[in-house]
C-alpha cells in the first residue's frame, strides 16, 4: 500500500460523496454556467453581436477569484481530519503507508477532483468562446487554464493542511473560513494599514503609492491571479478587484506579471510543502 493506493482509495470515496458531487457541481456552475448563459442570451437575440471574448472571459476569471478558493479548500478540509475523528486514521497511517504515502495521496486525490471538474467546465466556457464569442484569443485562453488551475491547486493544500495540522473539524472549518477572510479582506487593511503608519496626515490616498504597498498586495494570491487574469483579458487596465498602479509606479517589479507568477507558484509549492511537515511530526493517533 502506497500513496497510489491512498489515491485511489480516496478519489474513489470523494467522488461518491455529496462533498465532492456539491464541488464538481459549483466549479461547473461558476464556469460552464456562466458560457452556457452568454450562449442562450446571444441565440435568443440573433439580430444582435455577440460579446467580446475577453469581457466574458474578465468575468469568469473574477468570479473564480472570489468563489474558487473557498470551494477549493471545502473539497480538501476533510481529507486527514474525518480519518482522525472516525479512527480510520489508524489504518490510514498503518503499515506499509508513511506520513508522506497518506499526505500525497490525500493531496493529489482532492487535487485530481478539483483539476478535472474545473477542466469540464473550462472545455464548455472554450466551446462557447470559439463558437460564439468575438476575437476568442486561444493562447490566453489556455494560459487563463494553468493559472486557474494551480490557482485551485494552492488553495487545496491550504485545505489539506489545515485538514492534517488542527484537531477537529470545527477548527479545519474556522481556519478555512479564517484563511479566506485573511486573503480578502485583511491583507489589504494591512495593507492601507502600512499606509497609514507610513505617511503623515492627508497623505494616505496621495499617489504615487509606495513600492512596498504592491509587493505586499500582489504577495496575496487572490491579487495575484486577479492580476493574471487582467493582464491576458483587460490590457492590465483598471480593474476593481485590484490596486492598479499609476504613473512612475508602472516600473515597480511587483506590478509585473512574473512577480504575480511568481507569487502563484510560492504559495502553490510552499503551503502543502510546510503543511506536510507539520503533518509529520504531530500526533495524530
Amino acid at each position: 500500500m502506497t500513496w497510489k493506493t491512498v489515491l485511489q482509495d480516496d478519489l474513489l470515496g470523494v467522488r461518491r460523496s455529496r462533498l465532492g458531487q456539491g464541488v464538481a457541481a459549483t466549479m461547473f456552475a461558476f464556469t460552464a454556467g456562466i458560457a452556457i448563459l452568454v450562449a442562450l442570451a446571444h441565440f435568443s437575440s440573433p439580430g444582435g453581436d455577440p460579446p467580446a471574448f475577453d469581457t466574458i472571459m474578465l468575468l469568469v476569471g473574477s468570479l473564480l477569484s472570489v468563489i474558487l478558493p473557498f470551494i477549493a479548500m471545502l473539497g480538501s478540509y476533510g481529507a486527514i481530519i474525518q480519518e482522525r475523528e472516525s479512527g480510520s486514521v489508524r489504518f490510514l497511517l498503518g503499515l506499509p503507508n508513511s506520513r508522506f504515502d497518506a499526505y500525497a495521496g490525500k493531496y493529489l486525490s482532492r487535487s485530481l477532483l478539483l483539476s478535472a471538474a474545473t477542466a469540464v467546465g473550462l472545455l464548455v466556457v472554450a466551446a462557447v468562446g470559439f463558437g460564439v464569442l468575438r476575437e476568442p484569443d486561444a493562447v490566453a485562453f489556455l494560459l487563463f487554464g494553468a493559472a486557474t488551475v494551480a490557482f485551485g491547486l494552492l488553495f487545496v493544500g491550504f485545505g489539506l493542511a489545515l485538514s492534517a495540522t488542527l484537531d477537529s473539524e470545527t477548527q479545519v472549518t474556522t481556519g478555512i473560513i479564517s484563511t479566506y477572510v485573511l486573503f480578502r479582506g485583511i491583507w489589504p487593511v494591512l495593507q492601507w494599514g502600512g499606509l497609514w503608519f507610513a505617511r503623515p496626515d492627508g497623505e494616505l490616498g496621495l499617489r504615487p503609492y509606495p513600492e512596498w504597498y504592491f509587493y505586499l498586495g500582489r504577495l496575496d494570491p487572490l491579487n495575484a491571479y486577479v492580476k493574471l487574469v487582467n493582464v491576458l483579458f483587460n490590457d492590465n487596465q483598471f480593474h476593481p478587484l485590484i490596486t492598479n498602479p499609476q504613473g512612475p509606479e508602472v516600473d515597480y517589479l511587483a506590478v509585473s506579471t512574473p512577480y504575480a507568477v511568481a507569487a502563484l507558484v510560492a504559495w502553490t509549492v510552499v503551503v502543502p510543502v510546510v503543511g506536510y511537515l507539520l503533518f509529520r511530526d504531530k500526533d495524530v493517533l
